[in-house]
């Protein structure tokens, strides 16, 4: 009886994997709003960083173009150099906007939606990216939704 339970699991595991491989991004991503546009200020960033509890978060034009990303550490970095307090701490981070300290051309981990899920899964967990987004094409990069490792 119990060889039969364990045929019965194998063979899900088989056929979970067989799907696994046969699926796409497209089929799986969220539209999350992760993400900030360049006129955004700091607080908001930090706000949806907390909410979403991730490192980094995309940026965007405002036509949904990804233009850069924005860490934790450039937070950081930013405000050791950079800040000073003008008044309450609420106020002083909304006046700083995220294209003052985002880095230029310097784009996360992107997949598209014909990508093989099973290989953006596995470039996510050796990055250690808890989500990536997941652009239209790649000349214009619109992002159209996002990628959860959770999703896996």
């Amino acid at each position: 009886m119990q060889g039969n339970i364990y045929k019965s699991y194998d063979y899900n595991f088989s056929e979970r994997e067989v799907k696994m491989s046969s699926c796409v991004v497209g089929d799986l991503m969220k539209c999350s709003p992760l993400y900030v546009y360049e006129s955004d200020d700091l607080l908001k960033v930090i706000e949806y960083m907390k909410k979403f509890s991730v490192d980094a978060i995309s940026v965007i034009n405002e036509d949904y173009s990804l233009s850069g990303h924005l860490t934790k550490k450039n937070i950081k970095d930013y405000l050791r150099t950079n800040f000073f307090l003008f008044g309450s701490i609420i106020e002083s981070l909304k006046t700083v906007k995220v294209r003052d300290i985002m880095k230029k051309n310097t784009l996360p981990l992107t997949f598209y939606p014909t990508t093989r899920a099973e290989d953006a899964f596995s470039l996510m967990k050796h990055f250690k990216n808890k989500y990536a987004p997941v652009v239209e094409t790649p000349w214009e990069k619109k992002v159209i939704g996002f990628l959860w490792l959770t999703d896996n």
